[in-house]
């Protein structure tokens, strides 16, 4: 019967190799937009967190607003000890994150304060790495670090300094001049224009806050291991008044874009799968009313009709096979090379503003995904030939030998 199903397949081969090249190309299509989708997720996540959320965030319980922290943890060592024994935990660090204002003789700016530990700091983002002019705060215990866009609007070089100031604790109003050890640029119009790094130490001295921080930052093992060590550490600090967050809840915008991107592909998938099961389905009623006459020999040579509707589902998984084999492989290819080239798109472009995002997507390959395709395509080509393998057999021989 596989023999019969393959020569019945390839009998018209035009027809039969556009059916396939329309599922491989259906399918490759899917792993392509798959792979770019998922790509373009990770990196997202990967320079959100990279550049300033971090993987886990701990902050006080009452705080609402999960980006703009605006109340103190005011014994941080115990909670610090906690993490330095955490498993998975790679690194971490304690911030504050407060509004303030810059000032130089040109003018001043509104901007975040980001109060960093620096030697901790360059484990947990990638900061440091877009530093362009000087370095990181590194030892410097009044040093600051600020984008190229705010130092261009405040007329600010290497080594001169600026007036930070912010409301202290005690509601005064707190004030410190800063040397410019650093200037970053990250391609981020927030980021270059409106962020600045000072050490933490600096920072609690002018703000009158002790040991006090808002924030604790970690960076883990695996990203993927986030919600379970947000469990954990959720237990292991249950008698503090402090909260445990992932990347998820701090960046919520994020899982909605996500959520919405994962929406549009599954759209895209049914309208491919749609259109492949319609192609088998045309396929196979073409070659079925081609082979009436054919079907009434073989049912009149004593063929059961349960045999006659084995061998048309049999004709529709080698297509699919075939259609599958052809995609997977073609896929593959595209995925391997713009893996390796990448794929220039302009989200850099789109998504500058918040955050630093780059315009080239490398794409790698997301194999549940890919598989999952696949195993669908063969599933819809049997479907769809249910219909024209129930009219095969149906078929009565005497009406089906005088068809011409």
């Amino acid at each position: 019967m596989i023999m019969l199903a393959w020569r019945n397949v390839w009998r018209n081969f035009r027809r039969s190799l556009i059916t396939t090249s329309s599922m491989g190309c259906g399918l490759a299509a899917i792993m392509f937009g798959q792979s770019m989708i998922k790509s373009e997720q990770h990196q997202l996540i990967e320079k959100a967190t990279g550049s300033i959320t971090g993987h886990i965030q701990i902050q006080h319980r009452m705080i609402k607003e999960y980006k703009f922290p605006d109340r103190y943890i005011d014994d941080p060592a115990p909670i610090d000890a906690i993490l330095a024994k955490m498993p998975g935990v790679k690194a971490f660090g304690q911030r504050i994150n407060i509004t303030g204002l810059v000032s130089s003789p040109a003018g001043s700016v509104g901007t975040l304060i980001c109060a960093v530990q620096p030697d901790k700091e360059v484990q947990v983002t990638s900061m440091a790495g877009y530093i362009k002019q000087g370095e990181f705060l590194g030892k410097h215990p009044k040093g600051i670090v600020m984008g190229d866009k705010l130092a261009q609007r405040l007329e600010v070089r290497m080594g001169e300094k600026v007036v930070v100031m912010a409301q202290a604790e005690d509601g005064s109003m707190g004030a410190e001049a800063f040397r410019v050890v650093g200037i970053y640029h990250t391609g981020s119009v927030s980021f270059d224009g409106q962020i600045i790094y000072i050490p933490l130490a600096a920072a609690q001295e002018l703000l009158v806050a002790g040991v006090k921080v808002n924030q604790f930052v970690a960076r883990l093992d695996e990203i993927d291991e986030a919600d379970h060590i947000q469990v954990e550490l959720s237990a292991k600090v249950s008698g503090k008044p402090v909260q445990v967050l992932t990347w998820k809840n701090v960046d919520h915008e994020i899982v909605s874009i996500q959520k919405f991107q994962n929406g549009l592909l599954d759209v895209v998938l049914l309208i491919i799968f749609s259109i492949v099961a319609l192609g088998i389905l045309n396929t196979l009623l073409m070659s079925i009313f081609e082979r009436i006459r054919e079907f009434g020999v073989l049912m009149a040579l004593g063929a059961r009709p349960r045999w006659v509707l084995k061998l048309v589902l049999l004709e529709s998984v080698i297509l699919a096979m075939v259609g599958t084999a052809f995609g997977l492989a073609a896929g593959s290819l595209l995925i391997l090379y713009f893996g390796r080239v990448g794929l220039p798109l302009p989200i850099g472009d789109a998504l500058s503003y918040f955050l630093p995002f780059p315009s080239v997507i490398f794409l790698a390959f997301t194999w549940p995904g890919h598989l999952f395709a696949a195993a669908s395509v063969l599933v819809a080509a049997v479907l769809a030939a249910i219909a024209p393998a129930l009219r095969a057999c149906r078929l009565r021989p005497a009406e089906a030998l005088r068809h011409v």
